[in-house]
């Protein structure tokens, strides 16, 4: 293994070292479930669940699956396998074991789909659901493609030899081999997944018919108008998944499986009109290439390629194909951009807003851009935390509003610079917009959106905060900040005091933290109360006695999440049961209650700082704390204040007194808003 690879993964190791010595536990486990989280941020699958068995079929023959996860989407399977050693020096993989671990997976599925292997281990073990499910998805048809994932904390040896090729019937099973050093390429770049490289005439025998569109010499970017084939449309989506959909366009996709109606019947009855009939798609690349084919331009390859607009399209054609129709004489039209890299991330949303805004599609679903995940950025790298344990220094929690941030930030510095700028700004400490939803969303009490997997829970999380935003964005200070980060650490150490338990049985610690939080922070609120936000920020630490309570708590919550009413969900599984608002109905009607040293704990609510205040009484104590002198700053740097709002802010910033009414106060409140909306903190 070269250096970096060895560092990434006694970092890894490190890591769940310290959390087995913190009563963890489970250390395969542990590097299951950050391996996974890996594959999911590089977009490889989504909603993993670990679910761990081993054992042997009727006949002898050993299965075995360590997380599996189903994306109904696109109808794809995912089984999951781990080879793990935790040795200081890891051996490689030899072609013999990762032979045994792939075939194991690989007879789960097949006993699951042709056997009764559920009946294996007892109806309340995990397995025996997972097998039910896995039958449900390829006796119902809802299984397009299957893949096994063979994950390791070793490297593959150099001389590894030929997988076995393995089919479910008339479907072959894709195999995925993740070891140590794939990981930790994964890990290791700019946009957390592994890059879209696509070379058309190799890979599909022709190129895309492009032409160029006229663009002044001060564009940042090209633009093509192609032609693209509906069968590689639909073959892209075959390979690549949601990992070519922009997260935008992925989360209002949503999970309907149908093929739009009109698009079905175009392509049945008149493929050939197809070009003329649909919008088509909006595409962007990081990287292209072009080629003339006598005299006719092409793209030849592309890199990084994601649809941002087209999704349902894209959608359709992939069902459509799998349905057997012929999509020979189909032809779609596509705007190709290539965009620069400085700001790529960011123009990408931006298009995908725009070019989303025509369509029947919520707000919430481009909630990605939105201006408070810039302010909660603004404020993350201007709020020291106090340290977290004596003889320590202050450090940020380093909000990252683009994938990836944080290692472009750190490889743009020289070593000893990197090494200082890492001190503070620990990796332990970045927080990503699906940490904030799932943090938030907890805490507000659903759970069972949380446990829907990050796009869905982001999509309600959006709801939620651009209606607080659109009544005040102000509310969104420092005080807020601090609590995001109070929520964070406590929903951090719950999950991982809760594998450590003697009662816990595995397999669910997400939902079973999120119900466990959601519950105790429903029954702070009915009483008025709150967490002592202030004390674990100041600690920087959950307090022992609130971990305590959660584990109290969670033994009680984790019978009303495994004891699944029949009539709810198919076959009774578990990570299905805590999706529905009525598991969280169940959990919070329960007769579980805090304890009474708890209550003592927690604090008034009303130190709640999003209880709305008077503007008056606002606008007042941003006057007071000089808020108004840095705005009249920050808007002669920025320009983004019209002319009679700049002229009120320049008076609250001179004046030494403040009590504006009528227009005046109105117009401060405006121009705060705008700024707020701009990025200023």
């Amino acid at each position: 293994m070269d250096e970096e690879v060895t560092s990434f993964r006694s970092a890894l190791l490190g890591e769940i070292g310290a959390e087995q010595a913190a009563g963890m536990g489970y250390t395969s486990t542990r590097f299951v479930d950050r391996a996974c989280a890996i594959l999911e941020v590089g977009e490889e699958f989504t909603e993993y669940n670990v679910c761990r068995v081993s054992g042997k079929m009727s006949r002898g023959s050993a299965v075995q699956l360590d997380a599996y996860s189903f994306s109904p989407v696109d109808g794809v399977l995912n089984l999951v396998v781990a080879i793990f050693s935790g040795d200081e020096v890891p051996e490689p993989i030899l072609t013999d074991e990762a032979r045994r671990a792939v075939t194991a997976a690989f007879k789960f599925l097949e006993g699951s789909a042709h056997e009764a292997l559920a009946s294996s281990w007892d109806e309340s073990h995990a397995a025996h659901a997972v097998c039910n499910e896995i039958f449900s998805f390829t006796t119902t048809g809802e299984m397009t493609k299957a893949c096994i994932y063979l994950i390791s904390d070793r490297p593959l040896g150099s001389s590894i030899g030929r997988m076995p090729e393995l089919s479910l019937g008339p479907q072959k099973v894709e195999l995925h081999l993740w070891d140590i050093a794939r990981l930790a390429r994964m890990d290791a770049s700019t946009s957390g997944r592994e890059e879209i490289l696509i070379d058309f005439p190799s890979e599909y025998g022709q190129g895309i018919p492009a032409l160029k569109a006229g663009m002044d010499d001060e564009a940042r970017y090209e633009s093509y108008m192609c032609v693209l084939p509906g069968s590689i449309l639909a073959s892209l989506y075959d390979r690549f998944g949601g990992r070519i959909l922009e997260q935008n366009v992925r989360a209002f996709l949503g999970d309907g499986r149908k093929v739009n109606k009109g698009i079905r019947e175009t392509l049945k009855i008149e493929p050939g009109m197809f070009f003329a009939y649909n919008n088509g798609l909006t595409v962007t690349v990081s990287e292209l290439s072009s080629r003339l084919v006598g005299g006719a331009l092409e793209i030849a390859g592309v890199k990084g390629l994601q649809i941002v607009n087209g999704g349902q399209t894209t959608a359709s054609l992939y069902w459509a194909s799998k349905a057997g129709v012929d999509l020979s004489r189909v032809r779609v039209q596509m705007k190709l951009s290539q965009l620069p890299e400085d700001g790529f991330e960011d123009s990408v949303h931006n298009i995908a807003r725009f070019a989303n805004a025509q369509n029947a599609v919520s707000a919430s679903d481009l909630f990605a851009g939105h201006a408070y995940f810039k302010r909660i950025e603004t404020i993350s790298r201007q709020t020291l935390a106090p340290p977290s344990a004596p003889g320590e220094g202050n450090t940020y929690w380093y909000f990252e509003r683009t994938a990836g941030s944080y290692k472009v930030e750190l490889k743009r510095k020289k070593p000893l610079e990197a090494k200082f700028w890492q001190i503070l700004n620990p990796k332990k400490q970045v927080l990503t917009k699906t940490d904030v939803a799932r943090f938030d969303s907890t805490f507000d009490g659903s759970p069972h959106y949380v446990s829907q997997g990050a796009q869905k829970n982001i999509g309600n999380f959006g709801r939620v905060v651009m209606q607080a935003w659109n009544r005040d964005p102000a509310l969104f200070d420092e005080n807020y900040f601090q609590r995001l980060v109070g929520r964070a650490i406590i929903i951090r150490a719950i999950d991982a005091a809760i594998p450590g338990q003697d009662w816990y049985p595995g397999s669910i610690v997400r939902p079973l933290t999120s119900y466990t939080v959601a519950l105790m922070s429903s029954r702070l609120f009915d009483a008025g109360l709150q967490p002592n936000y202030r004390e674990v920020w100041r600690g920087q630490r959950a307090p022992k006695k609130l971990v305590e309570e959660a584990m109290r708590v969670a033994r009680k919550v984790l019978p009303l999440l495994m004891e699944i009413p029949e009539e709810q969900v198919r076959n009774r599984l578990v990570t299905e049961w805590v999706k529905r608002e009525a598991c969280w109905v169940r959990v919070k009607e329960s007769n579980v209650e805090l304890s009474p040293e708890f209550l003592a704990w927690a604090v008034p609510a009303s130190n709640d700082r999003r209880v709305r205040r008077p503007w008056r009484d606002h606008a007042k104590e941003l006057w007071q704390d000089g808020t108004w002198k840095r705005l009249q700053a920050w808007n002669g740097v920025e320009g983004a204040l019209t002319e009679g709002e700049a002229s009120v802010v320049e008076w609250a910033a001179i004046a030494s007194d403040f009590a504006p009414r009528g227009f005046r106060l109105e117009k401060l409140q405006e121009a705060f808003k705008r700024a707020v909306s701009k990025g200023f903190a």
